[in-house]
């Protein structure tokens, strides 16, 4: 069994989508100061770093981290790596020949992994064009995964990805560190946190190959 992690670490050191995702993690209690332990506070946002996204994100009324099916987020993944230039997003064309069937997990490798432990963030990234996420809906998928921040565009004056696939049921993983896993089937498990009402969670991703 070969377990994956693939998870960005948490820290300073993540790019952060904007001000309005604030991180801190400060120790309050310290054993080297003196205290029966130790202890950390952390304030973040709950789309830091490897994060899921629920229906609730951008659906009113939708979904939160209590209602969505766990097997969203465990079961067999698919891990697709696509070549495609820094210059364009994820199409439909990109897609289509892929084995993507209902009821799948499908990650997205576009080669942009090594920047989600770079604080600056790249504005310019990769995501899904609306054409794509339309073909996922038909599709019918239960999850989708990339590779940095979010499946729409930086600054996206609606968001449309997101409420293309948020609406359809479809649950989504941002911020994977794919680098290095060769293309294939694993089984994943990217669980995240029950907040009640919660519209994303961080989550610790691994892909497993037994």
């Amino acid at each position: 069994m070969q377990i994956y992690d693939i998870t960005a670490e948490v820290s300073q050191n993540l790019p952060f989508y904007s001000e309005s995702d604030p991180f801190d993690m400060k120790r309050v209690l310290s054993m080297e100061a003196g205290d029966f332990c130790n202890l950390t506070r952390v304030t973040m946002s709950l789309h830091t770093g490897t994060h899921a996204d629920m229906p609730l994100h951008f659906v009113g009324g939708g979904a939160g981290c209590q209602d969505v099916p766990l097997e969203n987020f465990f079961g067999k993944a698919k891990l697709f790596r696509l070549d495609i230039s820094p210059a364009r997003d994820v199409t439909h064309a990109d897609l289509a020949p892929l084995d993507i069937q209902a009821g799948d997990i499908i990650l997205l490798d576009t080669g942009q992994s090594i920047h989600m432990q770079e604080s600056n963030l790249k504005k310019d990234y990769k995501t899904l064009t609306t054409c794509a996420a339309e073909y996922l809906t038909q599709k019918k998928i239960r999850t989708i995964g990339i590779d940095y921040l979010s499946v729409d565009s930086y600054n996206s004056p609606d968001f449309p990805v997101h409420k293309i696939l948020l609406s359809s049921g479809i649950t989504v993983l941002e911020g994977l560190v794919l680098q290095g896993v060769p293309a294939g089937e694993y089984t994943i498990s990217a669980l995240p946190l029950k907040f009640k009402d919660g519209d994303g969670s961080p989550v610790r991703a691994v892909l497993v190959k037994y």
